[in-house]
């Protein structure tokens, strides 16, 4: 590959092109590497059929370690014979109720209506504050005309 770089190099070929001839031989690998663990998964699959015990490719000394554990389970947990740890019960785990930290902070409310929300407030702030602007300037003037009559003749010298 790094041969055919070369040659297309000296030929003085775009990068594109460059790109595409490396480009399809990953394409290719990555199908080769996937048609391989497809391969895998099936052969798997098709020995599982055949077995009971649902062991795959059991050497004897895997087998014995197998009888050897379940015979330590069952002399610990005082059991009658190996075939009971099979019949131990099993605690059932409850899956638990998982609620979302943002879900309960927004109530069940929307995106689109929290943006309501926020429209209606930022108008409102506005409106209070454009109120307010008006209600200082009104008391300016008025503090401005109140100087006005009590000084009338520094008013005028401006």
């Amino acid at each position: 590959m790094f041969t055919i770089q070369v040659m297309l190099l000296r030929l003085g070929l775009p990068a594109k092109w460059r790109m595409v001839s490396t480009g399809t031989q990953s394409f290719k690998s990555d199908n080769l590497v996937k048609n391989l663990f497809l391969k895998k998964i099936k052969e798997y699959e098709s020995k599982m059929a055949g077995k009971e015990d649902g062991l795959v490719d059991v050497t004897p000394e895997t087998h014995r370690s197998l009888e050897d554990q379940l015979h330590r389970l069952a002399s610990k947990y005082h059991l009658e014979n190996k075939e009971m740890v099979n019949e131990l019960p099993t605690k059932q785990m409850e899956t638990p109720s998982v609620e979302s930290a943002v879900a309960v902070m927004f109530e069940g409310k929307t995106v689109n209506d929290l943006n309501k929300e926020l429209e209606k407030e930022i108008q409102q702030y506005t409106e209070m504050r454009r109120k307010k602007q008006a209600m200082e300037e009104e008391a300016q003037s008025h503090l401005r005309s109140i100087k006005q009559q009590q000084f009338p003749s520094e008013s005028s010298k401006k």
